[in-house]
């Protein structure tokens, strides 16, 4: 008896738009109604259908005006005009609390300590601020509760102060000294984002301490923030350039950009919550009266990987995939040193670069970990070196650098880290520069290199000691391309031999021997790769040695495709990653700069010939 799904086929859903990676990324802008008097600097809080707007300049100003989802409404004034003011931003807009700014205009304004209550019709002053500050950052629930913190008055501070109804109380400071600053949230729960001068460093409030946190993308100041807590807010422009239009949202641990909006602006007010936002006035000159109004759809289907279903809209087949054809190079954090012919370890936000030739004919022992956005100097190794093993370790927390250069003779050492302080452990068979090496500090397979001959030969670290395995079918060494996870499995692309110059062979390790799979488009050495990709997937970038290049290689498990090219052409450079999706690449020559390999999930017409 025939099955019924033989008879029918498979039901496919049918959706009327296409999945997205998540509720913030389907969010887009809209006008809104524009402002009766153009402003840049003000404060406000509330909804997006429902916000105030107070204060501001030029010149600095009392005025007040209020939003209802359409248009804005001149109101009554403030008591002391100001601008560059803080205010409870998550309070509604009747029942506001406005505080702290400067009174005056530029370059004579003077630090203010007002602070005000808006109860919907009226304006009452209320005990002032302990310090008068101006280019701020406010947050609070209610007029009952707030947060004020950062700022200028003749110097920038970091003081924080909370305040309970009846009067503010100074508490822990911020960590970072900064002026124009974006902050929201509550008085127990709030951020802070950026700051002068152009800062990335973020940190967030939990009612009693100020904590670092994943930085910003872009040091920026003059931004804006809209949201109810440090887990869940938009950061508005990206300066210092005043025609930002990034919209950026943190999930508490990560960043995310969204769909820009439409005019460029700083210094604006942000109101609104993460998912239906408000952003109003701002720079550059003529002020800006204009609103957007930023809305995330509250119904949606989020991508899934393998996902197949039809879009009745526009009447296709879509699949969702990682995009590795689509993905882009993107700046990182910068080395503390450019070097090259350094060893790398770990993945896109877990990674670390030691030895290496920081100068011509030079050798260092320096070691930096990186966080996913900075790279810190950490612990020394033992023994200066470069061209050293040039991969093996899945995080800046357990690695391993294998043989090198001296600058006078080859060595066999062996250093382990683990996370904290490089250890002598054993030696290789044989010393080697030059030497591949993948796996992990308990696990690691090394091969190739210089003794001075070029050679195939491999060894095996089973966390105490090296032994001889197989010998690679293609004597080799400066083959970048370091994947794999363990002793027991690795893939090698490319590299360098005398007879043959800039190697495209590439070749997979599995227990016991060595197999000759499709060669790279690129014939290279010296290149950068994955070191935690497995023997399936990964990339391959960079390298030389002449021309250096900026190509870039994905493996699929099977075969090489060129993908978009490194911003910076360069060779001997570290590389780390987890997969083809997401790699780093870092230093190389005498570069400081390290650059972000990430494939988001796309979806796709299915086509049929």
């Amino acid at each position: 008896m025939a099955n019924y799904s033989d008879i029918k086929g498979f039901t496919v859903q049918t959706l009327s738009t296409d999945t997205i990676a998540s509720q913030f990324a389907g969010g887009s802008w809209a006008s809104g109604g524009n402002m009766n008097e153009g402003r840049v600097a003000g404060a406000g809080s509330g909804t997006q259908t429902a916000s105030i707007f107070a204060g501001g300049t030029p010149p600095t100003t009392a005025d007040v005006e209020l939003y209802n989802g359409s248009s804005w409404t001149e109101t009554t004034e403030m008591n002391t005009a100001r601008a560059e003011l803080a205010a409870a931003t998550v309070a509604p807009s009747t029942a506001a609390l406005i505080f702290a700014g400067h009174t005056g205009t530029y370059p004579t304004q003077n630090a203010s300590d007002a602070n005000e209550y808006w109860n919907g019709s009226s304006w009452t002053e209320l005990a002032e601020v302990n310090t008068g500050r101006w280019a701020t950052a406010g947050a609070g629930a209610s007029y009952t509760a707030a947060l004020l913190y950062g700022g200028y008055n003749g110097s920038d501070v970091n003081n924080t102060e909370t305040w309970n109804g009846s009067a503010w109380t100074e508490v822990n400071e911020l960590n970072t000294t900064r002026r124009y600053l974006a902050g929201t949230g509550s008085n127990t729960a709030a951020i802070a984002i950026g700051g002068s001068p152009g800062l990335n460093t973020v940190e967030q409030w939990d009612g009693s301490n100020w904590t670092a946190t994943t930085n910003f993308p872009t040091g920026s100041e003059y931004i804006e923030a809209a949201g109810a807590s440090y887990t869940n807010c938009l950061a508005l422009g990206v300066t210092p350039s005043s025609t930002g239009k990034k919209t950026v949202h943190w999930d508490g641990s990560s960043w995310t950009e969204l769909s820009d909006y439409t005019t460029g602006r700083i210094n604006g007010v942000g109101t609104g919550s993460s998912s239906a936002a408000l952003l109003s006035g701002g720079n550059p000159s003529p002020v800006n009266a204009s609103t957007e109004e930023f809305t995330a759809p509250s119904d949606f289907v989020q991508q899934v990987e393998g996902q197949i279903y039809f879009n009745s809209t526009t009447n296709t087949f879509k699949e969702t995939i990682t995009d590795i054809p689509g993905a882009t190079w993107a700046s990182g954090g910068n080395l503390n040193e450019g070097r090259n012919a350094g060893s790398s370890a770990g993945t896109q936000t877990s990674a670390l670069f030691s030895a290496g030739d920081p100068a011509s004919a030079g050798t260092t022992v320096n070691t930096e970990s990186y966080n996913g956005t900075s790279w810190t100097e950490v612990n020394e190794l033992n023994t200066a070196r470069r061209e050293s093993s040039v991969g093996s370790g899945l995080s800046n927390s357990a690695a391993l650098n294998i043989g090198g250069w001296t600058g006078s003779a080859r060595l066999a050492s062996n250093e382990k880290w683990d996370g904290t302080n490089w250890t002598e452990v054993g030696d290789m068979n044989e010393a080697a520069v030059y030497v591949g090496s993948s796996g992990s500090s308990t696990s690691a397979l090394a091969w190739g290199g210089s003794e001075p001959a070029v050679v195939a030969t491999a060894e095996s670290w089973d966390g105490t000691s090296w032994s001889e395995v197989a010998d690679m079918s293609q004597a080799r060494y400066g083959g970048q391309f370091c994947s794999g996870q363990s002793n027991s499995s690795a893939i090698v692309g490319g590299g360098y031999h005398p007879s043959a110059t800039n190697l495209a062979v590439t070749e997979i390790f599995f227990f016991f021997f060595w197999t000759e799979v499709g060669d790279l488009n690129s014939a290279r050495a010296g290149e950068g790769g994955t070191v935690a990709g497995g023997t399936t997937s990964g990339l391959t970038f960079g390298g030389g040695p002449s021309p250096t290049r900026a190509k870039t290689e994905a493996w699929n498990g099977t075969a090489w495709t060129e993908v978009n090219d490194l911003s910076d052409a360069r060779n001997q450079l570290g590389g780390a990653g987890s997969s083809s999706a997401s790699a780093l690449a870092f230093g190389g020559d005498t570069s400081t700069s390290t650059e972000e390999f990430t494939a988001d999930l796309a979806n796709k017409t299915i086509t049929t010939s």
